[in-house]
């Protein structure tokens, strides 16, 4: 197959499918790595039922050909379909790409690298107080490395590639920065749903298959281990013990935001 030297409004839509297959597919591998904030295991479901949201509405844009329709879909499909606190910054991460990607016909490299640094940034003003060693240190280092690829003239595919292993990189590095995932002995989840956005990328762009899950108790994402076991013992303590959260749904008209 032919390498995609830029990505039309189609390609998105295949991409965003890919992604949802992706999540669905590492869905448990995901929520076994869930420790943070909460260890209730639910980060991969949360990632994959807003991706089913997003392509639930695409299905329904009236042309698939226009860059500016799809990416709206993909910005109201993510944060109407947005699931726990992984599924509302996810949607961020999306609404950011396709806000900068709404007003290209073709998306370029330099395009593209712009997309996810904005992504980062709208991820980034979602959280009240950010921390590092989550899924926002993944996606500010995969947006200054495609930056950074964009601006020494690399191409589309190459900046994908780029900004794909520098946050598998830093995903590698969430239990340094962040100590609950080393104490249980995982990389952070979140940032784990997101490093499969690139790969559902790569596979439209030059058809190679999205990364088989894990078996249970192999490595995810990096060399740690102790996955089942970090969503049940965080800090050697039985979840019933911990903190919980708080979520509830809004059922609101659209205008009401």
């Amino acid at each position: 197959m032919k390498v995609r030297l830029a990505l039309r409004a189609a390609d998105i839509t295949e991409s965003m499918a890919s992604y949802r297959d992706a999540l669905r597919s590492h869905q448990r591998a995901i929520n076994s790595l869930n420790v943070y904030p909460v260890p209730d295991g639910d980060t991969g479901t949360n990632m994959a039922l807003t991706l089913e949201s997003v392509v639930g509405e695409l299905e329904s844009v009236e042309d698939p050909n226009c860059m500016a329709e799809v990416c709206a879909a993909v910005a109201h499909g993510s944060l109407m379909g947005a699931r726990g606190n992984s599924g509302v910054i996810l949607s961020q991460l999306l609404r950011g790409v396709a806000d900068r990607l709404a007003t290209a016909q073709e998306v370029g490299p330099a395009d593209l690298a712009e997309s996810l640094i904005l992504a980062s940034e709208l991820a980034d003003k979602a959280v009240v107080r950010p921390v590092e060693g989550t899924i926002l240190t993944v996606a500010r280092a995969a947006g200054t490395a495609a930056g950074q690829a964009a601006e020494r003239g690399m191409a589309l595919l190459e900046v994908v590639e780029t900004a794909r292993t520098a946050a598998a990189q830093t995903l590698s590095k969430t239990p340094e920065l962040l100590d609950v995932l080393k104490r249980a002995g995982v990389v952070d989840a979140g940032g784990s749903g997101y490093l499969l956005f690139f790969d559902a990328l790569l596979t439209t762009m030059d058809a190679r298959p999205l990364p088989t899950p894990p078996l249970p108790g192999e490595p995810h994402g990096s060399s740690c281990d102790g996955l089942e076991k970090g969503v049940f013992e965080a800090h050697g303590t039985p979840v019933s013990k911990l903190r919980y959260e708080v979520m509830y749904l809004l059922d609101a008209p659209d205008d009401a935001f």
